[in-house]
């Protein structure tokens, strides 16, 4: 019987086969390919054995479509944090807790790389003075340009779910975000969860995770959502450095015209990257661009 893996915490997963959901261990020493710290993810599908009503045990996993990944800082191999994905929302506030600009670029580097949208959604904005309202239009305004799709929300007021619900009918969406930015509250609201929320720690202003494994919720049987642990960065496992520079959606048709050839846009000669900077290139997407540069190196 063919399932789908919604929720998995190492050999023990739930699967769901045939409109019900068994418990599963994994047959055997099961090890992927590559040096992944989880060997099963939210989003695979797989093959399962019925041992009873209630159980069952997963004797394949079939190939994955594609892969969301970072990298462990336990032990530096690489986590699968979905599979299968059709969309990433990168779901981030603009207080309590702040999102930075550069985690929302290595995210949308990140799926870029695997091939998979990314979605940037800020949540909390009932939370927003008219003038912190005015500077978060500005960043739409910079994503909106390089044709990444720009969502604005209310949870506690349900402010344009209704927009938000038409970006993920039909779809299989990974939410990412810092912890506290509201990914459970959302996901509550939308789909057929009722996870715990916690309140920020008062001393950092950031949120208390409260997802400890990826975890799959429908909105309906077409729309599903696989829900991660909080991050508190993203650190990118299989990405190099001479990478980042095609990650950059703006950069590719202005670097053509760069000097060399293997520009990085650091310190080069007649580069046309740096040239554009305040112009065509968003001085703060620049920024965090040398940010990812200099973590690689």
């Amino acid at each position: 019987m063919i399932g789908l893996v919604i929720k998995s915490t190492g050999k023990n997963s739930l699967v769901k086969a045939k409109n019900k959901v068994y418990k599963c261990t994994l047959r055997g020493n099961f090890r992927l390919e590559n040096n992944f710290s989880n060997p099963i993810v939210s989003g695979d599908l797989v093959k399962i054995e019925i041992v009873n009503n209630e159980n069952g045990i997963i004797t394949e996993i079939f190939e994955r479509e594609n892969l969301f990944i970072k990298k462990s800082l336990k032990d530096n191999k690489a986590h699968v944090v979905g599979s299968n994905i059709d969309q990433i929302l990168i779901i981030c506030s603009f207080k309590k807790p702040y999102t930075k600009l550069i985690f929302i670029d290595k995210c949308i580097s990140a799926a870029n790389f695997y091939n998979i949208k990314p979605i940037i959604v800020f949540n909390k904005i009932d939370l927003l003075k008219p003038e912190e309202i005015n500077k978060l239009k500005e960043i739409e305004k910079k994503y909106s340009s390089i044709g990444i799709n720009f969502c604005k929300i209310s949870a506690t007021d349900r402010f344009n779910l209704e927009v938000l619900n038409k970006l993920l009918k039909n779809k299989k969406t990974l939410f990412i975000g810092n912890s506290g930015v509201g990914k459970s509250t959302i996901i509550n609201l939308i789909s057929k969860s009722n996870q715990k929320i916690d309140s920020l720690s008062s001393k950092t202003g950031r949120g208390k995770q409260t997802t400890t494994f990826s975890e799959i919720f429908e909105i309906d049987s077409k729309s599903l959502i696989v829900d991660s642990p909080g991050f508190k960065d993203f650190y990118f496992y299989d990405i190099e450095k001479e990478d980042v520079k095609y990650l950059f959606k703006e950069f590719i048709e202005i670097q053509k015209n760069c000097k060399f050839n293997n520009c990085l846009h650091l310190n080069e000669p007649n580069c046309e990257i740096k040239k554009n900077i305040g112009n065509k290139i968003w001085s703060k997407r620049f920024s965090s661009y040398l940010s990812i540069i200099k973590e690689l190196s």
